[in-house]
């Protein structure tokens, strides 16, 4: 068995549908508070999902978030790294871990984790 396999090893992940709008407000939507950085591929959802091709048109328009939702269901979450599903980044199935930690109790179920690796968990307060 090699070294690889024997070590400790641990993810901390985001709860799918926190991710899912937080991608959304902050990448695509045209709340004032964030969103829109991603604006070709909002504008490219818009398009698709709306059947629009004029570009003047679509430079007015901002994907909804159910829009959004069915055009990641349709393209398996391509067009930003930040749409991936996590699986995928993660190596799983390929991938072992030995905890897989949401990042919503990071703080309440990591202190294993913490103690595993010798580490100060004052260090790694989840703020």
């Amino acid at each position: 068995v090699s070294t690889f396999r024997q070590a400790f090893s641990f993810t901390v992940v985001r709860n799918p549908w926190t991710r899912l709008v937080s991608a959304y407000r902050d990448k695509l939507s045209d709340e004032k508070s964030g969103g829109a950085s991603k604006r070709s591929i909002g504008m490219k959802i818009v398009g698709e999902m709306r059947g629009i091709k004029d570009k003047e048109e679509l430079q007015k328009l901002y994907p909804t978030f159910t829009e959004f939702a069915k055009w990641l269901v349709k393209h398996h979450g391509s067009g930003n790294p930040h749409f991936h599903q996590q699986y995928t980044t993660l190596c799983i199935p390929n991938a072992r871990y030995d905890y897989i930690v949401p990042l919503e109790y990071a703080g309440v179920l990591s202190k294993e984790v913490w103690g595993r690796i010798n580490a100060n968990t004052s260090l790694f307060r989840v703020v």
